[in-house]
């Protein structure tokens, strides 16, 4: 029986668009940001905890010529241009409303700290566990054993949901259920599939 459901938080709550770069500038300078910053091995450094946002700003506009520097500074905070995930705010109420107990796996860096008030539907959750902070990414299976003894629970009571497949594999892999996103909608009709709406 599933008891608490995990959420992550790019594409799930919250909008992450790694493609920002190219909506907002012409194709190659589009390119150039994204290989910079988003693209490089830097990012996944940050989300692991090895650097902070300060540390890959200055990696990443080595990259860029002189006259995208500035934006490599916006780029990084990307929080700032998007948004929360439509629909998701309301179905986490539905869910706490049932008794589900809610928690969040995101592969993201400290800066989470700083705008989390920017996603609502964290109100819901009894817990939040961000990569940078344990040093450990997903699809590694080691995060979700570690999130599981962070807050004390059976994977076979856990369902975790990611808009990534690899993601999903990996916590099937120590055992809990899972599902990909694709939207509040589909999201809902999945779990009432389940039996849990």
């Amino acid at each position: 029986m599933i008891r608490n459901i995990v959420f992550d938080m790019g594409e799930v709550l919250y909008h992450w668009f790694p493609d920002i770069a190219f909506r907002d500038y012409p194709e190659e300078d589009g390119r150039l940001l994204y290989d910079a910053l988003y693209g490089s091995p830097d990012w996944q450094r940050l989300d692991r905890g090895d650097i902070d946002e300060c540390d890959i700003i200055p990696l990443a506009e080595a990259r860029v010529p002189d006259r995208l520097k500035p934006e490599i500074r916006r780029l990084a905070r990307w929080y700032e241009l998007t948004g929360p995930v439509e629909g998701m705010e309301e179905l986490c109420g539905e869910l706490s409303e049932k008794g589900y107990s809610l928690y969040l796996l995101s592969n993201t860096s400290r800066a989470f700290h700083e705008f989390r008030s920017r996603i609502p539907a964290l109100r819901y959750l009894k817990g939040e566990y961000i990569s940078a902070d344990h040093g450990l990414l997903k699809p590694d299976p080691a995060i979700f054993r570690d999130f599981l003894g962070e807050f004390g629970l059976t994977a076979e009571e856990t369902l975790f949901i990611d808009d990534w497949a690899p993601n999903i594999e990996a916590a099937r892999s120590v055992g809990m259920d899972g599902i990909v996103f694709d939207g509040a909608d589909s999201l809902r009709d999945a779990l009432r599939d389940r039996g849990l709406l």
